[in-house]
């Protein structure tokens, strides 16, 4: 894979950014480090209210599935960020997606699942196996394979499992349990803030070529441990309890509801069944992006915790 050259080349014109799906974990991140980089994007939502702060941005109201409207968002702009949303509809919502960048001529770049193989038969066997091991997940699977063969110069970015699913249930964590499950041998985590760095470069540059590229964190972790930290973080005990069904489910449908809690729950208890490892390219695919080593587990929950230092509770 050729290196990049950084973003920007000092003269050449930011390129035009339209950021779907801006308002969930992933997008926020994305708008939040464009705007590091003094560029406002375009952004469709169905409502604006959702938005952390509107000031600058290019606010375009609608939906993927009006397709005038997003057609109307894509009008004009070099390059779309999208990740597919949780959905029962996704493949149609992201084939749309796909579609209307190939007729307005933008770039596509795309954060979610993509299987590949050596040889075209063992990238069929590989998206066949994952699709048995997580079946909610086939259409996701299926949305990566769609982008890889598009016309639309794609970069693929493939993070691993979200700190920031934390943070979600920060509320559980902060009562002194931990109900994400992971494998005996860890869990890889990437923080969203790192994907949407990395994000933010590959959108303001041109030049990055078309591909699949790896964002993970430096290193796994058991839940025990993710546990710890935040016990240690949080100043008072916090127990792993990621092997109890009850415990989960009703943690995530308490800050969850339709197809994204359904999703969540079923990819979250596969996540006891195999290890979750980043490999060396893998890691190097990440610096390359950032520029740096990924942020560490322990430094995103100092971050978090220092975030929300005003409204802590205390376990009863």
């Amino acid at each position: 894979m050729s290196t990049p050259r950084p973003h920007p080349l000092e003269g050449d014109a930011a390129p035009t950014v339209l950021v779907l799906g801006s308002t969930g974990l992933m997008g926020r991140e994305v708008v939040r480090a464009l705007r590091a980089r003094g560029v406002e994007p375009r952004v469709l939502v169905r409502d604006p209210a959702r938005l952390a702060s509107a000031d600058g941005l290019d606010v375009r109201v609608g939906d993927l599935r009006d397709r005038d409207s997003l057609a109307a968002a894509v009008a004009g702009v070099d390059v779309v960020f999208h990740i597919s949303p949780h959905e029962a509809d996704e493949v149609e919502l992201t084939r749309t997606v796909i579609d209307v960048c190939e007729e307005e001529g933008a770039r596509l770049v795309f954060s979610g699942i993509h299987i590949f193989g050596r040889t075209a038969l063992a990238g069929w066997a590989m998206r066949l196996l994952y699709g048995r091991l997580l079946p909610r997940y086939r259409g996701k699977i299926a949305i990566g394979r769609m982008v890889e063969r598009s016309a639309t110069d794609a970069v693929i970015l493939t993070p691993g499992n979200f700190m920031q699913n934390d943070e979600v249930l920060l509320d559980v964590i902060r009562g002194g349990e931990f109900v994400h499950p992971t494998h005996p041998k860890g869990l890889n985590r990437v923080d969203l803030r790192d994907v949407g760095e990395a994000a933010a470069r590959v959108l303001l540059d041109p030049a990055f070529p078309s591909g699949s590229y790896s964002l993970v964190g430096p290193r796994s972790l058991t839940g025990p441990e993710c546990a710890q930290v935040w016990a240690d973080a949080l100043g008072h005990p916090v127990r792993y309890v990621g092997d109890d069904d009850a415990a989960l489910e009703a943690a995530l449908t308490r800050h969850l509801s339709g197809h994204r809690r359904d999703d969540w729950i079923s990819s979250f208890k596969k996540l006891r069944g195999f290890a979750v490892t980043a490999s060396a390219a893998e890691l190097a695919d990440t610096e390359m992006l950032l520029g740096r080593p990924p942020t560490d587990f322990v430094d995103f929950v100092a971050r978090v915790v220092a975030e929300h230092a005003a409204d802590v509770v205390r376990p009863v």
